[in-house]
C-alpha cells in the first residue's frame, strides 16, 4: 500500500532532525527509532541528502557539519598571525622521533607545514586531514598513514568510518596535535559528535596530547565536549594568563604552553 505523501514527508522531517540531535545515526538506529525497514531508511537518506541536509556514510548520515559549518580556506583566513605563533611554539614541543596524529585543524595544518620542513627527523604520522597529507606526503623522515571515512569536501576530511576506532586500536602515539573551536571553564569544545567521538579516542592513545588553540576561542562553548581541563595534557595558546583566567581558565603550570614563536 502507497503511504500518503504527507506521511514520508513528515517522518523524513523527524529524521532530518534526529539526525542534526546526533550528530551521525547509524541504519539500525534509524530503522529502530522511526519503526521502518532498512530500504525504506535508504530512500528516506537518499531524499534527504539530495537536498543537501546529510552527508551519507557507510551505515548511516552525518549531520550536516561539511555544509554548515565554515570551509577549511574560510576558518584558515581567522586569526592567521595568531595560528602561525602557535604553531611555531608547537613545533618546539614536537619529538623529533616517534608516531603523532594530527586532526583536521587550521592551526594544525599550520604546524603540518612547519613540520614538513623540519630537518633531522624520523616520524610516522596518522591523520583524517587530505590537506595535512597534501602538505606533509613525500616529506623527508615522514611516513605517512591515512584514516579512512567519507569524504568531507568543504572540510578536506574524512571522518564518520565504522572502522575508525579498530583502525585506531592499533596505534600508540608518542604525540598528538589537536584543534578546538572552544574553550570555556568547562574545557574544550568542537562543534561535532563524530569529531569529537575521533578525538577523545586518539588522545586515549597517546603519550602526549597537545591542543592548540587561539585566544578568539575563548569563552565560547559548541554542542559537544572534547574534555575537562584535567584530561587536557597541554594547551598551546596565544591567549595570556589573564585572559584564561578572566574565562574561568585555571591551568597547571606544565599545562600551560604560551605561544610566543621563538
Amino acid at each position: 500500500m502507497r503511504v500518503p505523501l504527507h506521511i514520508v514527508e513528515a517522518r523524513r522531517e523527524r529524521l532530518r532532525a534526529l539526525i542534526r540531535h546526533d550528530g551521525f545515526l547509524p541504519i539500525a538506529d534509524i530503522c529502530r527509532q522511526l519503526g521502518i525497514s532498512e530500504a525504506t531508511a535508504r530512500r528516506d537518506l537518499a531524499a534527504i541528502e539530495a537536498g543537501g541536509h546529510i552527508t551519507r556514510t557507510y551505515g548511516g548520515a552525518l549531520a550536516d557539519y561539511n555544509v554548515s559549518f565554515a570551509s577549511l580556506g574560510e576558518r584558515a583566513k581567522r586569526a592567521r598571525s595568531a595560528k602561525a605563533l602557535i604553531a611555531r611554539t608547537a613545533i618546539r614541543h614536537a619529538p623529533a622521533a616517534g608516531t603523532f596524529f594530527l586532526d583536521a585543524g587550521t592551526t594544525i595544518l599550520a604546524f603540518a607545514r612547519l613540520l614538513a620542513r623540519r630537518p633531522r627527523q624520523q616520524l610516522t604520522v596518522v591523520t583524517n586531514s587530505l590537506a595535512i597529507a597534501s602538505v606533509i606526503g613525500g616529506a623527508p623522515g615522514i611516513t605517512l598513514h591515512l584514516l579512512g571515512g567519507v569524504f568531507l569536501h568543504r572540510q578536506a576530511s574524512l571522518l564518520g568510518d565504522d572502522d575508525t576506532d579498530r583502525t585506531l586500536a592499533r596505534w600508540h602515539f608518542d604525540a598528538v596535535f589537536l584543534g578546538g573551536e572552544a574553550m570555556n571553564r568547562e574545557g574544550i569544545f568542537n562543534s561535532h559528535p563524530e569529531l569529537v567521538h575521533l578525538q577523545r579516542a586518539v588522545v586515549a592513545r597517546a603519550k602526549e596530547v597537545f591542543f592548540c588553540i587561539d585566544a578568539t576561542k575563548l569563552g565560547r562553548a559548541t554542542p559537544h565536549h572534547v574534555a575537562a581541563w584535567e584530561a587536557t595534557g597541554h594547551l598551546v595558546t596565544d591567549a595570556t594568563p589573564d585572559q584564561l583566567a578572566a574565562a574561568g581558565i585555571i591551568l597547571r603550570k606544565t599545562q600551560y604552553i604560551k605561544a610566543d614563536g621563538k
